[in-house]
């Protein structure tokens, strides 16, 4: 019996002292959170948070029961507040909520190295819950004291159990355990871990949370840092079957308990990653989000619009889009040989700019030939310098420094406007606009450069089947020759042989005349 006696007295001082803890760790955070953001002001149509930090602004976010979520932005000196009567444009139907604050401090990044990005101090968070029946915010109960404890039991040795074991002020004789060997009973479930470590030794205690102590409070499962106050794990109950699931070769699954690699994430529509910089480290707020279903992964820029700036489709090829670590970029191929490669196989390599209210250009490799140019109605221009140099026109007219040829071929200023006829003739530049020195030349000149002249026939060195005749750039007089002697001008010639031939016409021309006054004469004679 006194064995008996003694068992009996160690059950009940555990079940005394673990009873205890747990009244004093939920009393305890019932007491105001240490530095916290707001304070917590609740009425029948709404709540509002009287901030308690200094701040630029206040983000506020809800969730609601059915998953979906809002949020509004609370400039300093603005009271972050909810109107239950509609002035968010957001509907309340009955159940639990979840809300966030998010404090946006005054930071100044002026002298932060780019390398020092995302090294900023903890954000400020404060977060709760609160219930909505019948369109009216629950009001938060007050927690009763439990009963008067006696003195303290201390047993200075180990106890065993043998049987189930259950703690709480709602345990009853003949509790029905089922399976479990230890269970928390009572309205306010708190389990806590004190480490009462000194010296070099780590000292963080931690609570484990059930469920919030107020009425209309959140429904939860909580591991908290209960030295800095911090919920640093949180399930909310209600939560789908495997929402975090962690098996034993060390894959995560989320909505799956058969993750395939590292971090699997299983959802019926569009799963999603959201990366939110929420300017808390006093940096613009921006949101990013990955998601995938059936008819594309893609990247979402949620802050400015939703846009889809980066989509892949299903089914895309290998290799469509390669980037190497030596800064080439291969698309269709995962050895580009230049900055950027465009491979393809059975059919063209094609890459194309489309301006949508303007032009449309490609550059292309066929089965035989390459392409470059424009694919609508526009002109093609050639650059140097940033500076349009050649032209093809919308008509097939090249412009040399002209950029609106009027001939097949238009030399522009730069040629002093030599072109080439709709009829195949070439026309060199001869405007006295674009002339000066200008001098006649003289006949003695141009008889010496004539005689100097040698005609001769040949053949080009890469057309050895046509033969030519004309004049060897290097053996031309002076007169004639181009300052690199490796070309010639028809117009230097043609100028010589014209000189010529006007002095023979003269001559000719002269003769003439003489003989027609011999002519005369001699009628005149036989005429007497």
């Amino acid at each position: 019996m006194k064995n008996t006696s003694r068992f009996l007295k160690g059950i009940f001082i555990v079940v005394f002292l673990i009873t205890a803890a747990f009244t004093w760790a939920a009393e305890t955070v019932e007491n105001p959170i240490k530095n916290p953001v707001a304070e917590v002001l609740t009425g029948p149509n709404g709540l509002s948070w009287n901030p308690l930090v200094s701040y630029e602004k206040i983000i506020l976010a809800v969730s609601a029961p059915d998953g979906s979520t809002f949020s509004k932005t609370f400039k300093q000196g603005a009271v972050p507040s909810l109107d239950l009567s509609g002035d968010t444009g957001f509907q309340f139907p009955d159940g639990s909520y979840g809300y966030e604050l998010r404090v946006i401090p005054v930071i100044d990044h002026t002298n932060l190295k780019p390398e020092q990005r995302g090294l900023s101090t903890r954000t400020l968070i404060q977060s709760g819950a609160f219930t909505v029946k019948n369109g009216t915010i629950i009001t938060p109960g007050t927690t009763t004291e439990g009963p008067d404890r006696a003195a303290d039991v201390l047993h200075y040795d180990d106890v065993i159990i043998t049987g189930s074991l259950c703690i709480g002020f709602d345990c009853a004789n003949g509790e029905d355990f089922g399976y479990d060997t230890l269970k928390l009973k009572e309205n306010n479930l708190r389990m806590f871990f004190e480490d009462t470590s000194t010296g070099s030794f780590p000292t963080t205690d931690w609570r484990l949370i059930a469920n919030d102590t107020t009425s209309g409070g959140g429904n939860y499962f909580s591991i908290q840092d209960a030295t800095n106050n911090r919920r640093v794990f949180t399930v909310e109950g209600g939560a789908p079957t495997h929402s975090l699931y962690v098996e034993d070769y060390g894959r995560v699954g989320l909505g799956t308990s058969i993750p395939y690699v590292e971090l699997h994430i299983v959802d019926g529509d569009s799963p999603t990653i959201r990366l939110d910089q929420d300017g808390s480290s006093g940096w613009v707020a921006q949101s990013w989000d990955l998601c995938g279903n059936e008819t594309n992964f893609f990247v979402r820029d949620v802050t400015n619009g939703s846009k889809l700036c980066f989509r892949i489709q299903p089914n895309t090829p290998s290799n469509t889009l390669c980037l190497k670590s030596d800064g080439k970029v291969g698309i269709g191929t995962w050895s580009p040989e230049g900055a950027l490669e465009v491979e393809t196989t059975g059919s063209a390599a094609l890459v194309i700019a489309d301006r949508t209210d303007g032009a449309k250009a490609q550059f292309s490799a066929g089965a035989a030939e390459t392409y470059i140019g424009s694919r609508s109605n526009h002109k093609l221009h050639f650059l140097v310098n940033q500076q349009e140099k050649l032209t093809v026109g919308t008509n097939g007219y090249v412009g040399i420094s002209d950029m609106a040829p009027s001939y097949p071929l238009d030399m522009g200023t730069l040629g002093n406007n030599a072109r080439c006829t709709t009829g195949g003739v070439w026309q060199d530049g001869s405007s006295r606009a674009s002339k000066e020195n200008i001098l006649d030349l003289s006949l003695p000149e141009a008889e010496k450069t004539l005689a100097e002249l040698n005609p001769v026939k040949f053949n080009y060195k890469v057309d050895k089947t046509e033969q030519y005749v004309g004049f060897i750039a290097e053996d031309v007089p002076d007169l004639v020759a181009v300052n690199d002697r490796k070309a010639l001008s028809p117009m230097d010639i043609t100028a010589v042989l014209t000189k010529v031939v006007q002095n023979q016409q003269n001559a000719i021309s002269d003769l003439k005349k003489e003989m027609q006054a011999l002519k005369k004469q001699l009628q005149e004679y036989q005429n007497r």
